[in-house]
C-alpha cells in the first residue's frame, strides 16, 4: 500500500506518468498569530489563485494559497507577491497586515498535480495524495486519504483471508475509489476553474447570495456522505 504523498521520489521510481508532467500550480503556506475566529474556514479568490484561511492547534492560523506559477513568477518574491497581487482582495490585505508570521519563512511546495493518478501501480494500492489529489478548496483532503485507507484494509484483510483473489482484491479497490471519490475530484477541478475567472467568480456568489440553499449542495458535492 502506498501512502506517500502528493509528491514523491516513489512516484519518479515507478514511473508514474503524471510525475513526467509540469503542473502550473504553487502552495505557499504558513502560521502566523492574530485574530480569526474559531469557526469560521475563509476561503479568498484573486488573480491566478485563492486562498484558505483557519483556526489551527496552539491558537495560530493557518494561511495556504495556492496559485498558478505563470502568475507567481512575474514577481521577485514571496512578500512582493502578496503585495502586489493578494492585498487586491481586501479581506486578505487585511488578514495578512493584522496578523504576524510565526515561521521563519512560509513554506512553498511546487509541482502539485491535480492530474488523474493510478489507484493501483505495479500492485501498490495507492492511498490519499498518491491515488488523487482534491482541490484544497474542497477541504476535504484529510478525510479522502482516511476513507481510503479504510476501504484498501478492508479488502487487503479479505485477501488476507483467502476470500478474495489478489487481481479481485485490486480490481474493487478501484471501483470502490471511484465510485467513492472520482465525481469529488471532477467537481473539485471545476470549482477551482470558477474562482479563477473573476467574472463566473462574481455570479456564482451573487447567485449564492439569492439562493443560499445552493452552498450546501455545493459543499456536499465535494465532501460525500458521512460515514
Amino acid at each position: 500500500m502506498g501512502a506517500f504523498g502528493k509528491r514523491s521520489n516513489l512516484d519518479i521510481e515507478l514511473n508514474r506518468k503524471f510525475i513526467q508532467q509540469k503542473s502550473p500550480w504553487l502552495a505557499v503556506k504558513a502560521h502566523y498569530a492574530g485574530n480569526f475566529p474559531n469557526n469560521i474556514v475563509g476561503l479568498h479568490n484573486f488573480k491566478g489563485g485563492y486562498c484558505g484561511v483557519s483556526k489551527v492547534e496552539n491558537d495560530a492560523i493557518n494561511i495556504c494559497y495556492l496559485v498558478q506559477f505563470k502568475d507567481f513568477k512575474k514577481f521577485k518574491n514571496i512578500a512582493d507577491f502578496q503585495e502586489k497581487i493578494l492585498y487586491h482582495n481586501k479581506n486578505l490585505e487585511l488578514i495578512f497586515k493584522e496578523s504576524k508570521l510565526l515561521f521563519e519563512n512560509p513554506l512553498t511546495i511546487s509541482q502539485i498535480s491535480f492530474e488523474d493518478k493510478p489507484k493501483i501501480d505495479n500492485h501498490i494500492l495507492m492511498i490519499g495524495d498518491s491515488a488523487g489529489l482534491i482541490h484544497p478548496l474542497c477541504g476535504n483532503g484529510m478525510a479522502m486519504a482516511i476513507h481510503s485507507a479504510k476501504i484498501a484494509c478492508n479488502l487487503v484483510d479479505d485477501f488476507l483471508q483467502n476470500k478474495i483473489s489478489r487481481a479481485s482484491l485490486e480490481t474493487n479497490y478501484i471501483t470502490i475509489w471511484n465510485k467513492t471519490f472520482k465525481k469529488r475530484l471532477q467537481f473539485g477541478k471545476i470549482l477551482s476553474q470558477l474562482l479563477l475567472n473573476s467574472y463566473l467568480t462574481k455570479i456564482t456568489m451573487n447567485l449564492l447570495l439569492v439562493f443560499p440553499f445552493l452552498l450546501p449542495t455545493i459543499i456536499k458535492k465535494t465532501h460525500g456522505k458521512p460515514l
